[in-house]
């Protein structure tokens, strides 16, 4: 965990896990390394990389938080979803594709929030090139993109499997953006 920290502050993208799948991430104020996860996973510049923090504090550093959404972020995390909510200054513009909302989570893994907690916030997306299956051990990730990377922390296998669910609040009501584990009422 120690080396993963401090390649992560030391401008590196790391390879690590969270409760949902492995996640391939950077610090999420760092825009070159941001810039790198998009090279190396050959993601679009308009498809946007969510946030993952340890808790609402680091969620109020970077997001805006209205009454309805902290009701949402205090209780369904930490856990399998995302909220949608309207990004700070703080963030590069390529994280968010330049949109003015960004995806926040705060994962249910000891190992992943304490990173978080020592690091800040990073900016995170599956392990995994566009239209495969995301990567619930390290032997699940391809190699080509482990080769690209600076650490793989190993803890061996996440017990999700599927990617989180995402939310946003519009107006009054909870609108799912991508069914995932956790359902929203």
């Amino acid at each position: 965990m120690e080396e993963a920290i401090q390649q992560l502050k030391n401008g590196g993208v790391v390879i690590i896990p969270t409760d949902t799948v492995y996640g391939i991430g950077c610090l999420a104020s760092d825009e070159g390394a941001i810039k790198r996860i998009f090279e190396i996973k050959n993601r679009p510049l308009a498809k946007p990389i969510n946030v993952l923090v340890a808790g609402i504090d680091q969620i109020r550093d970077i997001a805006e938080i209205e009454p309805k959404e902290e009701q949402i972020i205090r209780e369904y995390m930490p856990g399998a979803v995302t909220i949608i909510l309207k990004k700070k200054g703080v963030l590069p513009d390529v994280l968010t594709a330049g949109l003015e909302t960004v995806g926040v989570r705060i994962p249910d893994d000891e190992t992943t929030r304490k990173i978080i907690e020592e690091t800040g916030p990073l900016a995170v997306t599956s392990a995994n090139y566009a239209d495969e299956d995301p990567a619930r051990e390290v032997a699940d990730l391809p190699e080509s993109l482990v080769e690209k990377v600076d650490y793989i922390l190993d803890e061996g296998r996440v017990q999700g499997g599927m990617p989180s669910t995402i939310v946003q609040v519009v107006g009054d009501e909870i609108k799912t953006l991508r069914v995932g584990p956790i359902e929203i009422k």
